[in-house]
């Protein structure tokens, strides 16, 4: 089966999540940006895929356009490893991270797609073994900044099936109102990267008062595995890291380092589904849980579904508790008995109706 044409398509879609109004690099925040991938096959067969978008999209979807498809389309695609290795090292000069990776992603899970749709089976079943279909979920909360909202907005979450809630909060009383508003069940932290090493060890006592699942992202930059790794040590917290993080080789040094407890790969940035696959098999050889990021709603997450039934550590999957205008898939908006099943269809395991959501195209 050959690539036959590879498309780029953005839409914005509006979203609410019940706070104030926030400013987002320069403008209200009251839209999302989502980059899909639509492939199609010399045998008729779509394949669908997202990249990373947000402010983003308009490079991203350049990227896809004019970097990664004229090197694509026309190649047999029966190797989806193998191709996808050509294309990194042909393209490894513009960047093996940000951009240039967000858009191979977006490419790659399409491909994924539509090679299952063409063998009638998932994708998790190109790649190995099953060992799990149900998944522990998580709500994942907007940054609100106020103690009364974050407490309305755990009750929801709970109203809404879920047993587990982060929160994306810097300031005390409002890691404060999470934890009252989650009660005992599972509460974790995604900072973001706003503090040092030494203002994160000044917080000690206040953040395991707080008895966190994890503590996700606490310094700036990212990618200081050294300090994260003392930090790993001294905070008596379990640390989580990789949302900002591409490729393999990038979660290796994490991991060597004993950066963190839990790697967070976020399969439409690191390279796509196969290089998701050995992120995973090299973090539970050496004993450390993967805990995927999935903050967007699209492809993206479908694939992670894919890649979580995989695995054989325990996992949670991240949904980002916004209303969006238009659900991609039926089923994942709220969490039965704090669970998400694996979609049983070909490829991706639902398959996307764009009639749907094409009103929201760029």
């Amino acid at each position: 089966m050959k690539i036959k044409s590879i498309k780029a398509i953005t839409l914005s879609m509006p979203f609410s999540h019940g706070g104030k109004k926030v400013i987002f690099h320069g403008k209200e925040w009251k839209s999302l940006e989502f980059n899909l991938v639509k492939i199609e096959t010399d045998k008729g067969i779509t394949g669908w895929g997202e990249a990373f978008g947000y402010t983003s999209w308009k490079a991203v979807k350049i990227a896809i356009e004019e970097m990664v498809a004229p090197l694509l389309v026309g190649k047999d695609m029966s190797n989806i490893p193998e191709l996808l290795l050509t294309l990194q090292k042909s393209l490894h000069l513009f960047g093996r991270y940000g951009i240039t990776m967000f858009a191979i992603s977006g490419v790659e899970i399409a491909l994924w797609d539509a090679l299952g749709k063409e063998k009638n089976k998932p994708i998790h079943e190109l790649l190995g073994k099953k060992n799990k279909d149900l998944f522990k979920a998580y709500s994942s909360l907007f940054r609100y900044g106020d103690p009364k909202i974050i407490e309305q907005k755990c009750k929801q979450s709970l109203d809404d099936g879920y047993q587990a809630i982060k929160l994306h909060e810097i300031e005390n009383d409002c890691i404060e109102a999470g934890r009252k508003g989650t009660g005992h069940l599972p509460l974790m932290l995604d900072t973001n990267c706003p503090w040092t090493y030494e203002e994160t060890l000044s917080k000690k006592d206040f953040l395991k008062s707080m008895k966190l699942t994890w503590l996700e992202e606490p310094i700036y930059p990212p990618e200081d595995y050294e300090t994260l790794a003392k930090l790993n040590k001294e905070l008596e917290i379990p640390l989580a890291c990789g949302e900002n993080a591409c490729t393999e080789f990038e979660f290796k040094s994490m991991i060597k380092q004993k950066a963190v407890t839990f790697v967070q790969p976020s399969v439409i940035k690191v390279g796509g589904i196969y290089e998701m696959f050995k992120i995973i098999q090299h973090a539970e050889k050496n004993n450390v849980s993967v805990m995927p990021h999935t903050a967007y709603f699209g492809p993206g997450f479908l694939a992670t579904l894919q890649l979580a039934a995989l695995m054989e550590k325990d996992t949670y999957i991240e949904r980002f508790y916004l209303d969006i205008d238009q659900e991609f898939y039926p089923n994942f908006k709220r969490a039965l008995n704090g669970k998400y099943k694996l979609p049983s269809g070909p490829g991706l395991g639902i398959d996307l109706d764009y009639n749907k959501l094409s009103k929201y195209e760029i």
